[in-house]
């Protein structure tokens, strides 16, 4: 249908519309009984094709003929013309194309949603890249992802989204529209329900509104968004914080008496950049160009309802809405966690990626020197290890501070690295049990626990099949300091 045509139909809708729920918002005030017809001899071409307007149970409308002028049913015809319409109840206002009751929200998958998704695309030989919506209409969500016999289904509240080698509109006549993006989609029917397939890359992409709750053109929108996730959405690199930033970090949260430790993200999104760290009134802002991160001794989220999830490394988080702004908060540690973005330019996923990786961080990050070790001493450690059946992989410490300096390995019920100024003991067994112990997050994200033997704090991990434990004999070497030393700990090439 060209363009002049659609404008004089849609006039014609409007004249005359019979919006469902609409008639009871005017009755009484605002209604008028008139006499019409209802006029069953027109009938309807759109693009050459016979057109039969229907109600939501599929039965046959038919005009009204009123002081010779053809009123429409607008519902019925407002998908066949792609034109979204919309009754705002408390407005009592009929939305015609672009709507402002029509929001449209990022996907915002979860991590445990991202993984259910690639899940479902893995099993396909040379089509394992994921590829899902990133838009939706405000109040949709998606329910599961779930494997077929030659795809992938992402099943929302509102819509479906097929993820296919196969094009299933070839079968079928219908018509070609062209998308935002640029790319052709092509409108069918199957078994009473519009289908719109679309080639993305080297897949087609399949999207429907089985409750119907989408028109045409939402589920176009939908469409247009449908691209590859996974990789991108967890793209993350390394925080490199500079001594100023480190410095800064530590200001801030030397003012907290029993807090003065510093926690900081090990990781960002790709292109985002720290901007500056700022102490408040009951915790520390480390604000990002896309995120805030806030570490408090206070839980934020005690106040609002929101969504529990686990995070990828077990913790418990959840996620609350203050004043359009979502918020993700944890505990690490003796503090808590929250992180946001106030620009809205990552997503859910990126974010509880970042924060599995807040841990202490402090100006030991670079006072670190690496350990190089000579032919002979690599020689002496792999012996060392070689006498433990079944135990044979050589585990070596790759940092130390840099004023120490490593003397000898030496042998016994483990390994033993001995440096001038810190023992590294690497075991089959754990010698924290027996002992309190205090967990704590390594900056590499790690579980590991301090406990005090003889009066000397010892800290204990596991790595591999192997117990690590690591202390300070002349006490010359801080917990944080320690700390930075065990995310060193690797196999000796």
């Amino acid at each position: 249908m060209n363009k002049s045509m659609k404008r004089t139909v849609a006039t014609m809708m409007i004249a005359g519309m019979t919006v469902s729920g609409a008639a009871g918002a005017f009755a009484g005030t605002n209604m008028e009984k008139i006499s019409a017809f209802l006029n069953h001899s027109i009938g309807f071409k759109i693009n050459g094709s016979t057109y039969i307007p229907k109600d939501e149970n599929g039965n046959k409308l038919s005009p009204i003929t009123y002081h010779d002028t053809t009123y429409l049913p607008v519902r019925a015809l407002s998908n066949a013309l792609n034109t979204p319409i919309q009754y705002d109840s408390k407005t009592n206002t009929i939305y015609i194309g672009t709507s402002t009751t029509d929001q449209w929200v990022l996907t915002n998958y979860t991590a445990a949603q991202l993984d259910q998704i690639v899940k479902a695309f893995a099993g396909f030989d040379g089509f394992e890249d994921a590829y899902a919506p990133q838009m939706m209409i405000k109040g949709d969500a998606l329910q599961k992802a779930e494997a077929t016999s030659d795809g992938v289904n992402l099943l929302f509240t509102n819509m479906t989204v097929n993820v296919s080698p196969r094009d299933y509109s070839h079968d079928y006549d219908g018509t070609n529209v062209t998308l935002s993006n640029g790319a052709t989609a092509k409108w069918y029917n199957v078994s009473g329900k519009d289908m719109l397939t679309v080639k993305v890359d080297d897949r087609y992409v399949t999207v429907s509104s089985p409750n119907g709750k989408l028109n045409k053109s939402q589920v176009e929108k939908a469409a247009a968004s449908v691209t590859k996730v996974g990789v991108a959405q967890t793209d993350l690199v390394k925080v490199l914080y500079t001594a100023a930033q480190l410095d800064e970090l530590k200001k801030a949260f030397a003012g907290f008496v029993g807090f003065e430790a510093a926690y900081a993200p090990q990781m960002m999104v790709k292109g985002d950049v720290l901007k500056k760290t700022a102490a408040t009134e009951d915790g520390v802002n480390i604000i990002f160009e896309n995120m805030t991160v806030n570490v408090s001794p206070r839980d934020y989220s005690s106040k609002y309802e929101g969504t529990k999830v686990t995070l990828s490394n077990g913790a418990t988080a959840k996620w609350y809405t203050v004043n359009g702004t979502d918020m993700l908060t944890l505990k690490v540690d003796d503090r808590y966690v929250t992180l946001s973005s106030p620009n809205a330019n990552l997503t859910h996923a990126r974010l509880e990626k970042v924060a599995v990786t807040v841990a202490k961080v402090g100006a030991v990050q670079s006072d670190l020197a690496k350990v190089t070790y000579t032919t002979v001493q690599t020689n002496a450690i792999k012996d060392e290890f070689a006498k433990f059946d079944g135990f044979e992989t050589a585990y070596a410490p790759t940092l130390m501070t840099k004023n120490d300096a490593f003397q000898k390995v030496a042998g016994g019920d483990s390994v033993n690295f001995l440096f001038k100024h810190m023992n590294v003991q690497i075991s089959p067994r754990d010698y924290s049990v027996g002992y309190d112990s205090t967990a704590v997050t390594l900056p590499n994200g790690v579980k590991a626990k301090w406990f005090t033997p003889s009066k000397t704090a010892m800290l204990s991990f596991q790595i591999d099949d192997r117990y690590v434990t690591i202390s300070s004999a002349d006490n010359s070497l801080t917990k944080a300091q320690i700390e930075q030393v065990a995310t060193g700990i690797a196999r000796l090439k």
